[in-house]
């Protein structure tokens, strides 16, 4: 048996985490430890645990990340992480995994990786080696470095594992687990979603997702005024879906609640992806914009710098934060004709789907022997 550690803290790795976590429960030679903190925990940003729990994964333990009363800036975003840090050594020391199963670029999961990385617990990384924007950019490099083997999504990321150290044999193409979600989430009825939301997926609708960029914390509220003063002119259909809680985050959260536009704080897996498998278009700067919208094959306006640099699919407009210049990327996702053929075309770069089946497969094969002292990889 092999025991496999999992720390949830925001929605979007869940929806990464979760496939792998089912094939996991299903295989009897795995056991999980599962802990969940971060914005998981708190009412405001939806308690993401519920959800957690009602998918049936036994949660062994959460650990309280942030203060909602704390100031919104970056030094609580480092206490934040202090906090997590704290707590998952003492889970990490009860728990006594085999492997710690890290991913992406986000606070809880770069401390649950330094912590096993001095604890001598081998560390697997999910999505390393992608470019991106904001401090995001350090985290996801800086968690690589301190990882045992690697399952980046793509080749492109591959080879910037390889430019920073670490050895080809270690690194393994998976593709996005995202992905697996999107094309295994059961469908729902149109009609059913469209009663339940007052939508009529008919005419255009679009999904918001506009979180902030750190290293712009101080223009969040100039950002999503205005993506909202658009959204606002073009009077169309929207559901706005609250940012994480970086750095910025209040004042795009104000906003968007006395906007008019509907939002949610968080949805679950089966209404939103169905809610996206009828949206005409994603906007704003999650990186679903970048790693799904190319699987439903629907366009994508990406907003500012947060995904700047990502590999990214053919259907992606990108546009600065401007509303003359978003007001023109909407348009074209929503009513270029020709574009949003073009978009039915194209594949997306981030996976088919399968890539739980392919990291379970290989935390079940690889032996960690060996690989604890990381030694630079220089060909």
């Amino acid at each position: 048996m092999r025991k496999v550690f999992i720390l949830v803290e925001r929605r979007a790795d869940y929806s990464r985490y979760k496939p792998i976590l089912e094939k996991l429960k299903a295989d009897p030679f795995f056991e999980t430890y599962l802990v969940v903190t971060g914005i998981c925990l708190l009412d405001i940003h939806g308690k993401d645990i519920n959800y957690i729990e009602n998918d049936g994964y036994k949660i062994n333990a959460t650990i309280q990340m942030f203060d909602p009363k704390a100031d919104d800036n970056g030094g609580e975003m480092v206490r934040s992480m202090s906090r997590v840090l704290f707590g998952v050594v003492t889970e990490l020391e009860k728990a006594k995994p085999d492997v710690v199963l890290s991913g992406f670029d986000i606070g809880g999961n770069f401390a649950v990786t330094i912590a096993a990385a001095h604890m001598n617990i081998p560390v697997a990384h999910i999505q390393g080696g992608e470019v991106t924007g904001s401090i995001d950019e350090s985290i996801r490099h800086a968690m690589s470095k301190f990882s045992h083997i690697h399952f980046p999504a793509t080749e492109d990321a591959r080879n910037r594992l390889i430019k920073i150290g670490e050895n080809p044999k270690d690194i393994y193409v998976v593709g996005c687990p995202s992905i697996d979600v999107l094309v295994s989430t059961p469908i729902i009825d149109k009609a059913e979603l469209e009663v339940k939301y007052n939508l009529d997926f008919s005419k255009p609708f679009i999904i918001i997702i506009q979180h902030p960029v750190t290293t712009e914390a101080k223009s969040s509220l100039d950002q999503i005024q205005e993506t909202i003063d658009v959204i606002k002119k073009l009077d169309i259909q929207a559901l706005a879906l609250l940012p994480n809680n970086d750095a910025g985050h209040s004042k795009i959260i104000d906003e968007i609640k006395k906007s008019g536009i509907r939002w949610y704080p968080s949805l679950s897996t089966n209404d939103f992806i169905n809610l996206y498998r009828n949206a005409w278009a994603l906007v704003g700067n999650s990186s679903s914009g970048i790693h799904e919208t190319p699987t439903f094959k629907i366009p994508a306006v990406n907003i500012g710098n947060r995904q700047m640099g990502r590999e990214r699919a053919a259907n992606v407009i990108d546009v600065p934060n401007s509303a003359k210049a978003i007001e023109a990327g909407i348009n074209k996702a929503l009513y270029d004709e020709k574009f949003r053929a073009f978009v039915k075309t194209i594949e997306n770069p981030y996976g088919s789907g399968n890539s739980a089946e392919q990291i379970v497969k290989i935390l079940k094969e690889v032996s960690f022997e060996g690989k604890i002292q990381k030694v630079f990889y220089e060909g």
